[in-house]
């Protein structure tokens, strides 16, 4: 597949509606719809990540994986890992998020984690990397969760080759981080709509409109990795 534009990094965010939060894509000049699969060592970058700093980040958190752009109503979604003939199922927390196993074909170059379904026409998405620690409640995220999911996408990203991890190290030399500059409602956001975040760390108590340009960061020092953040519609929480 010949691709135009080798890599892009979108980040969706808005006022009173949901985002898809980040995502890494390839844009081609193809009008073709490709099946949805990935070499199975680019998922387990993301893995070795969180695996590597969780401990610090997020202790007892669970690693997860959301298929991109997906219509839910299509039907039940499989995600297997396959290797010449054979084939294992992955576990489906949910229709359109799944987890890697711990043994996966010894990380083998040739393996590919396949979905039963196609990606959109011209294009080839990762997908999103999802942390979360146990004991949080619905529609709570946690600050180190999202920190870590970010740290771990970015690996996943750079594992597309030089020319990807070019653009990381250029922007880096310009003193930009990624992940400390992303806003915390342009990751792992709610599926419905929203119109209020609020941040709770301890005692501090920050509520912002969605549309606040001063949206907090993840970068922001001033919010510990412990910090909870949810998100409200007219005042009702929303999961």
């Amino acid at each position: 597949m010949y691709i135009r534009s080798f890599l892009f990094l979108f980040v969706f965010a808005s006022s009173a509606c949901a985002g898809d939060g980040i995502e890494v894509s390839h844009k081609s000049d193809s009008t073709q719809a490709n099946p949805m699969a990935w070499n199975l060592q680019l998922l387990e970058k993301a893995k070795d990540v969180f695996d590597k700093r969780a401990p610090e980040k997020a202790a007892g958190a669970t690693l997860s994986f959301r298929l991109p752009k997906v219509d839910l109503d299509q039907g039940e979604n499989q995600v297997e890992i396959v290797r010449e003939d054979r084939r294992i199922p992955l576990t489906m927390l949910s229709n359109d998020t799944f987890v890697l196993r711990q043994d996966n074909f010894g990380k083998r170059s040739d393996a590919l984690v396949v979905v039963n379904r196609n990606f959109p026409k011209g294009e080839f998405n990762h997908p999103l990397v999802q942390v979360r620690s146990p004991g949080l409640p619905d529609g709570v995220k946690r600050m180190g969760d999202l920190r870590l999911s970010c740290e771990a996408q970015m690996e996943m990203a750079k594992g597309e080759g030089l020319k990807f991890r070019a653009v990381i190290g250029a922007v880096s030399m310009f003193g930009f981080d990624i992940c400390k500059k992303l806003k915390i409602t342009e990751l792992d956001t709610p599926a419905s709509k929203y119109d209020t975040v609020t941040v709770e760390d301890g005692n501090r108590r920050l509520v912002q409109l969605a549309k606040d340009k001063n949206m907090v960061k993840l970068g922001d020092n001033a919010w510990s990795d412990d910090a909870r953040i949810s998100y409200t519609l007219n005042g009702s929480l929303v999961e």
